[in-house]
């Protein structure tokens, strides 16, 4: 008799357990790979905007700009990774030895049909994809929206990279009308380490309005300490035809002060123009200096967390 109920609770136990568990680790979190940036929960910030110039005693623009395009960043790769986290909170339909499949799966009224595939290539090692096609469409349709690498090191840890095809995406019957494509590495190896994300955006845009850019960003947080974040974008950001290159590193400590040194060359410009600014921890701006127009400099660079102008290295 103890033999049996032995055997019975090492059943009951069994069946309590998802084998797909063991995939579900080798993906990436939208969490894990956000940009995040000291804020005022009271001024949310939703797109990318063309600076203006600041004064003195109000919210630092260049603070408005790196928010913002930190904004822009995470929402080009959530809409994707919180997808794919949706789908996995359903039961595998396939699990082997070294990979599941979850899928096809359509949501009720949806026009899309995703399958997500997940293969264990060494140990705590994965590769996945994710693919979508028109729900009437045939199985020979389906394009692949994301497909990566993720290394797991723990709950919330690990290195990797992914892409995300918005022109394949575009073809879906349901999508977002987004055009390009963004490339992402990241790294945060241990609860204290420093997180490192790397993100290319080739020929983005969204909708029709405007023209196709590329963009690089880079970003580094260590906890308790701060962090910074380095972009470039190519646009035509003067009076002219042609495309310039703006490349703005920021930097900030743990209370949110910070500082933000800018360049802009090329194109129309016949030299390089740099802009420099620094903000205090409620994010007011308390120093500018402008190679352009010296009737916008004012305060001390002694009043910034960090003395001294510091341009990207993209």
């Amino acid at each position: 008799m103890k033999t049996l109920m032995l055997g019975l609770l090492v059943l009951v136990s069994a069946c309590g357990v998802d084998k797909a568990d063991d995939f579900r680790k080798g993906l990436p979190q939208a969490g894990d790979v956000a940009l995040k940036l000291p804020a005022k929960s009271s001024q949310p910030l939703t797109s990318v905007s063309t600076r203006r110039d600041g004064l003195e005693g109000q919210t630092s623009d260049f603070y408005r700009l790196t928010r913002e395009t930190t904004v822009f960043v995470n929402t080009g790769t959530a809409a994707v990774l919180t997808l794919v986290e949706k789908i996995v909170q359903y039961p595998a339909t396939t699990v082997g030895q070294d990979s599941a499949v979850w899928g096809p799966h359509t949501e009720a009224l949806s026009p899309n049909t995703w399958k997500l595939t997940v293969t264990r290539t060494a140990t705590d090692t994965y590769s996945y994809l994710l693919e979508g096609k028109g729900k009437t469409e045939a199985d020979s349709a389906y394009r692949a929206v994301l497909s990566g690498n993720h290394v797991t090191m723990g709950q919330n840890l690990g290195t990797g990279s992914f892409l995300i095809d918005w022109d394949l995406n575009r073809q879906l019957p349901e999508n977002a009308n987004n055009f390009g494509t963004v490339a992402v590495t990241y790294s945060r190896t241990s609860a204290t380490a420093t997180t490192q994300i790397d993100a290319q955006f080739t020929q983005v845009r969204h909708g029709t309005v405007e023209p196709l850019v590329d963009a690089q960003y880079r970003y580094w947080s260590t906890p308790n300490q701060g962090g910074s974040f380095e972009f470039q974008l190519q646009k035509d950001l003067v009076t002219g035809a042609a495309l310039e290159t703006g490349k703005i590193k920021s930097r900030w400590l743990e209370s949110g002060a910070g500082r933000a040194d800018a360049q802009v060359s090329g194109g129309d410009l016949s030299a390089p123009v740099t802009m420099n600014e620094c903000w205090d921890s409620g994010f007011l701006s308390r120093f500018q200096d402008t190679s352009f127009s010296p009737a916008l400099n004012y305060g001390a660079a002694t009043a910034c967390a960090f003395g001294t102008a510091e341009y990207p290295s993209l």
